[in-house]
This record gives C-alpha cells, sequence and structure tokens, in this order.
C-alpha cells in the first residue's frame, strides 16, 4: 500500500487504516504501509487550502512544503492531500467546479512531468490530481525523487486509492 502527502501532521498508526475524525483527521481515511512516515493535519492554522495529511515512503520527522520543496528522497515518494475551503473562509470564491472533477476511481499515476505541481517550488517529477469527493474539492500531490520504482509508484497509487472521503457537517 502507499500513502498520500497532504497538509497535515505526521503521526498515526502506520500500516493500519488511519480514522480522521472531523476535529483529527478532517474526515478522510487513508491505508498506508508500515514504513511510512505520515502527518495528519499538518498545518493546524491553514485555512484555506487546509492540508489533510502528507505521507513519505521513507522515514521522516519533517513535513509541510519543505517536505516537497527541499527534495524527495532518491527512489522515493511524497504524497499530499489538500481541501480548498474556498467561500468558507475569508470571502474567497468558489473555485470553478469544473476545475475539480469527480473523483475517478482509480487513481493512475500517469506520466510524471515538471510543471504539474507548483507549490512554492519546481518539483520536476510530480503529478497533481484535483478531484471532488463527497461534496469537497480536494487534491492531491505526488512528487517523486529521482529514480521511482515500479514498486514505489504502485504503492502510491495504492495509498490514493485507500482514501474515503466523509462529507462535511
Amino acid at each position: 500500500m502507499v500513502s498520500l502527502l497532504c497538509a497535515g501532521c505526521f503521526g498515526g498508526p502506520a500500516g493500519q487504516t488511519a480514522s480522521a475524525t472531523p476535529g483529527e483527521h478532517l474526515g478522510v481515511t487513508a491505508t498506508f504501509p508500515t514504513a511510512w512516515s505520515v502527518t495528519w493535519r499538518p498545518c493546524h492554522d491553514c485555512a484555506d487550502p487546509r492540508g489533510i495529511f502528507e505521507a513519505a515512503s521513507y522515514r521522516t520527522a519533517r513535513h509541510g512544503p519543505r517536505l516537497v520543496c527541499d527534495g524527495v528522497a532518491d527512489g522515493e515518494v511524497v504524497l499530499s492531500v489538500n481541501e480548498v475551503l474556498a467561500g468558507r473562509f475569508a470571502g474567497q470564491p468558489a473555485p470553478p467546479r469544473s476545475d475539480y472533477p469527480p473523483r475517478r476511481r482509480p487513481f493512475r499515476i500517469g506520466r510524471l512531468g515538471r510543471g504539474r505541481v507548483y507549490e512554492g517550488c519546481d518539483m520536476p517529477r510530480a503529478h497533481l490530481f484535483r478531484f471532488r469527493d463527497s461534496g469537497r474539492l480536494l487534491y492531491a500531490w505526488a512528487v517523486f525523487g529521482p529514480h521511482p520504482s515500479r514498486a514505489v509508484r504502485a504503492q502510491a497509487q495504492d495509498v490514493l486509492n485507500s482514501l474515503r472521503i466523509a462529507p462535511l457537517r
């Protein structure tokens, strides 16, 4: 299985379904391989977008945008899942629904390229998924270090496909 990286805090039991409560994990659950590092809600002060979790296929104590921007380890992946809450905070208009198509099942990590994901830095081996699920607007990044193996790519897909999203209340 693989994990996703989102704005959140690393924590929770690795290798098990991590149930998210609205206060702790914002109604999102995912299953991660045992060796992965996971942070649920890495930025508690972030309002929009807000991070759900970040996960790395290797052990790390770091989390947040610097984990991705400072470079992902050779052969590894970092996943991040975030939620757009435009319209709920700061009076921002909601983005067009067409920017967030209904969630595709299963997620497939295709060609990796530069410029598909940008969060304050350029990530050359990345794939971005924008999607709508349970009335929520989300996006997930899969950012790979140099020389990612097929196994790591498959783990990342498995984590993404394990996502369960509860509606906001």
